[in-house]
């Protein structure tokens, strides 16, 4: 039987006629709005709690049946349970989408066992549970229609686990180290998953969502106490959406559930194992376009300080040390001031400013000037913790080509070079991610300057 007739996605009265489907996390907005996709296609997501939108939808699709379900989703126990009980109830299962998340703490000094295992079960094991179990229940066939509403026999087996994930499962870096560990996971299960549904009818698929807005406005407050568990709200400004998003905007949930609904219906018959990136193209600018962040906002400041290891005080040292260095700077041909300053392992901090010369190839820039202070001044190799640049425009503009081959000779790849434009913006990146596959000490055989120099 072709699947992709008998299952076709729109239909007058119900947009997966007679399937019977299990949507995780459904009292986050995401999830409610996959319900709402699988229930009707021209039905729009509603915004209301979880309970209103059963009474709503009852009310505008009569075909459908939403059951609230109290399911753990962590444990094996819960889902075989969940099975049997639908098996029991409506004869069949066709799909199970997996929309449950957790951020996690942002810094790795911050993040606990603890923190790294309930990522894990929050991201992996209810699709890895639903991998499992699931495919034996898609594929028992109807003998005798159900009387639920749109029932209608099984003639085949057919199954569809959809597992939405975080694009920081394609190239992490998007938030904490258990976050992205936790999201790789989650597409590790797609991937195994190919070959563990081999001749089932079952297929899996990943759907990879980057910045959604799910209608909470993060503020300078707490959220609940889990001000840690959010990125900085500056992501949210339509300024940094601009700048980092190929389409300009954070994602609606809608648009997230339209991608699941896709892949749940046999218009995605012949799709498994595949992964979809719904990020309105972020990830092709991940690389050259950090987010702009707030001096002013002690939020970012705080996300900023957990993820690079640094204090409060260092930060706001380095921010002043760096923008009054730029007086210093002797730029009379290109105007263009510079300043930046190394704070070293032991607390000490290091200034430099461009110097230009009417020879212009003789011009040295302030990155350069301060590393030489630095290391004429005793400073070894591999005792800088951090690095920042101040300039007068915006956005933040971040060392030249040379300055990062002059950082990389005397600065782990880890190191954080921190950005401050003309006004009260910072970005922040790694130096590995400014100089990837670079040539430094280590390449000729000389020891790393991250370690200690013997003596």
């Amino acid at each position: 039987m072709d699947s992709t007739e008998d299952f076709s996605p729109y239909r007058s009265d119900g947009k997966l006629y007679g399937f019977v489907c299990v949507v995780t996390g459904a009292s986050q907005p995401v999830g409610q709005a996959i319900i709402e996709e699988l229930a009707a296609c021209d039905s729009p997501p509603s915004q209301q709690t979880f309970s209103t939108q059963i009474s709503s939808l009852a009310s505008s699709n009569p075909n459908t049946k939403i059951v609230p379900y109290p399911f753990d989703t962590a444990t094996e126990d819960s889902t075989l349970t969940l099975i049997d009980e639908i098996l029991a109830n409506y004869g069949r299962l066709d799909v199970w989408v997996c929309s449950s998340a957790l951020l996690g703490p942002a810094s790795i000094f911050d993040t606990t066992a603890t923190d790294l295992t309930k990522c894990f079960e929050a991201h992996a094991l209810a699709p890895f549970f639903a991998l499992k179990h699931a495919p034996a229940a898609m594929g028992k066939l109807l003998t005798e229609k159900g009387s639920y509403p749109n029932a209608v026999q099984k003639q085949q087996q057919y199954g569809s686990i959809v597992v939405v994930g975080s694009v920081a499962g394609t190239y992490g870096g998007c938030w904490g180290p258990s976050y992205t560990m936790a999201a790789h996971a989650a597409l590790g299960v797609v991937r195994s998953g190919v070959a563990v549904l081999k001749g089932t009818g079952v297929r899996i698929n990943g759907v990879s969502v980057g910045q959604v807005d799910v209608g909470v406005e993060l503020g300078e407050g707490d959220v609940k106490g889990m001000n840690l568990q959010f990125p900085p709200a500056s992501l949210q400004t339509k300024e940094a959406q601009k700048k980092a998003i190929g389409l300009e905007r954070a994602g609606r949930p809608q648009e997230v559930a339209r991608v699941a609904g896709f892949l749940a219906s046999g218009f995605s018959s012949y799709i498994t194992g595949a992964n979809l990136v719904v990020d309105g193209g972020a990830s092709n600018f991940k690389m050259s376009a950090p987010p702009i962040l707030s001096r002013t906002s002690q939020t970012d400041i705080l996300s900023t300080c957990q993820t690079y290891s640094l204090t409060p005080q260092e930060f706001t040292s380095l921010a002043s040390h760096a923008t009054s260095s730029k007086s210093l700077s002797y730029s009379p041909y290109s105007k263009f001031r510079v300043g930046c300053v190394l704070l070293t392992k032991s607390g000490d901090y290091i200034t430099g400013a461009n110097v230009e010369n009417a020879s212009y190839p003789v011009t040295t820039c302030a990155e350069r000037t301060a590393f030489c202070k630095a290391i004429t001044s005793g400073h070894a190799p591999g005792s800088f913790k951090a690095v920042a640049v101040a300039t007068d425009i915006s956005p933040p503009a971040s060392p030249c080509g040379m300055c990062r081959q002059c950082i990389r000779e005397f600065c782990d790849l880890e190191i954080p070079i921190i950005m401050f434009d003309g006004g009260d913006g910072y970005s922040v990146s790694r130096l590995k991610e400014l100089l990837p596959l670079s040539f430094g000490p280590d390449s000729l055989g000389v020891p790393d300057p991250s370690k200690p120099a013997e003596k």
